[in-house]
């Protein structure tokens, strides 16, 4: 291979983490790797001219992001191009594998040819906080899986573990969560310390923020991807009850996945 075609989406930054490590891996051994962020990206690059293509984004759920979906359908249909997903989760289990079931779905009806689905362990950010010993340990275990994972598709190693019917059947029925995600959206909020400096809204993935003279306000759009928790200089955002329950915080420093 000579050049491969990697998008991906990232909310906290640690999905980009990977990325980042595994861009470097692949371009290490001169192969060019043209990288793309998927809610940037308004028409998907033609594929003629690369050898194959990446398909990058966290487990929300057990499933793959809505935008992530969304752009799926998105790209252009292909004749048997070689692709590779991997996706980050906080816990690799059975149940997170399934995660991608409506990607390689979507993929293969465009003449994309699945080769690879791959989990990638990291630092969780939803519910349970890790320790600062645990992150530490993710992260080194994730620079691991970067280049073990880099050095497969290099070699167009095939990797597709067999998805259990119980998985399928989760992963289906826990979809709702794009819903969830939008009504749960709605009762996030700016704090006083908000500055009204735009970073949320500019770069929401799903543009459901809109700055207000006083506030921020969220629209019915949101992902949950917490982008703009991690993001705010201010840590300004925060969500209302009944869903404080979930704990939606930022938890670690964004430069830890620098």
């Amino acid at each position: 291979m000579k050049k491969i075609c990697l998008y991906y989406f990232s909310g906290t930054g640690m999905t980009k983490y990977v990325v980042d490590r595994l861009v470097g891996e692949i371009e290490s051994h001169n192969i060019f790797v043209d990288c793309f962020a998927i809610d940037t990206t308004v028409r998907p690059e033609a594929m003629p001219g690369y050898d194959a293509l990446i398909i990058a984004y966290p487990t929300h759920s057990l499933n793959a992001p809505r935008v992530v979906a969304s752009f799926i359908a998105r790209l252009p249909k292909v004749n048997g191009m070689n692709t590779f997903i991997v996706h980050t989760c906080s816990l690799a289990r059975d149940e997170n594998l399934g995660s991608s079931n409506l990607i390689i779905k979507r993929l293969g009806k465009k003449g994309y040819r699945v080769l690879y689905n791959k989990m990638v362990e990291m630092p969780s950010n939803f519910v349970n906080q890790d320790t600062e010993k645990q992150v530490i340990r993710a992260l080194a275990n994730a620079n691991d899986a970067a280049a073990l994972i880099a050095k497969d598709i290099i070699e167009l190693k095939s990797h597709l573990p067999e998805r259990s019917f119980g998985s399928k059947i989760f992963t289906g029925l826990a979809r709702i969560e794009w819903l969830g995600a939008i009504i749960i959206g709605k009762f996030f909020y700016s704090k006083k310390s908000c500055t009204r400096c735009r970073k949320c809204a500019d770069n929401c993935p799903n543009k459901n923020i809109v700055v207000k003279k006083k506030s921020i306000g969220f629209k019915l759009s949101c992902g949950i991807c917490m982008r703009c928790m991690y993001q705010c200089p201010n840590n300004a955002i925060d969500v209302r009850r009944p869903f404080k329950f979930i704990r939606f915080d930022k938890w670690y420093d964004s430069d830890m996945f620098k």
